[in-house]
């Protein structure tokens, strides 16, 4: 089973309870005790206008209120750039981002994989994942090995929150008019194929294939081939499977 047929599985959940219990379930088999979904778009301002964690809520309580974020370098990293940040004792420096740290280490938040999220209307945010574990070598380099279905993971959990938020397939999404080649493409790429697979099952060139995803993405209004094939499970114009 690859990441997409494992992950598709949150696009059929139509409550918050139930998608919460998978993507907490998900997270754990990664090694994972902790999960924070956080998602903010250009109207929710100060406010997320997606928030789901399993951290301890004493913790949560205390950073909202202190504004902890200010001295938060993971967050910061989530806000201002687009790869992964794996983190650990060594990612917090100075007085305050030490103390910050051992206070958080204290909730059983020592160790973690923070992934950026970015999509459409400037919607922005992050999925932050969180464990007790001590982090030695072994720990932080099965979190490096972990960031492909990581970052998958993120993507179905970015695209879904929105099913639960507003349930309905939106006018622009229904519009959404691929052709066959294009469907063909997100499917193979679904499987796991590179555009050089694709071109040789499809009878084409790697360029014309790569060509065929960026007005994929361009339709979809995605930035990634990932973001991409999630989009299309999700509107069931293709199945993982």
């Amino acid at each position: 089973m690859n990441y997409f047929e494992q992950f598709s599985e949150l696009t059929s959940l139509v409550t918050v309870a139930s998608w919460r219990d998978r993507v907490y379930k998900f997270a754990n088999d990664f090694g994972y005790e902790n999960i924070a979904v956080v998602f903010f778009d250009e109207t929710s301002k100060d406010e997320p206008y997606f928030l789901q964690t399993n951290y301890p809520s004493t913790w949560r309580d205390k950073y909202i209120e202190e504004n902890m974020v200010r001295i938060d370098p993971v967050f910061m990293h989530c806000l201002t750039k687009s790869i992964p940040c794996i983190w650990a004792e060594t990612t917090f420096s100075g007085v305050s981002q030490k103390g910050f740290y051992e206070e958080a280490c204290s909730y059983g938040i020592r160790t973690g994989v923070s992934l950026p999220a970015r999509g459409p209307n400037n919607a922005f945010g992050a999925v932050s994942f969180a464990t007790d574990a001590k982090p030695d070598r072994v720990c932080l380099e099965q979190a490096t090995r972990n960031i492909p279905e990581l970052s998958c993971f993120r993507d179905f959990i970015f695209e879904t929150s929105l099913q639960l938020i507003r349930p309905a397939v939106s006018s622009d999404e229904k519009a959404i008019a691929l052709t066959q080649r294009e469907l063909e493409c997100l499917k193979w790429s679904a499987s796991g194929k590179s555009s050089w697979d694709i071109a040789y099952i499809l009878n084409c060139t790697e360029a014309g294939i790569n060509s065929h995803f960026s007005r994929i993405r361009q339709k979809m209004g995605v930035s990634t081939r990932r973001q991409a094939i999630v989009k299309a499970i999700r509107l069931e114009l293709i199945n993982p499977a």
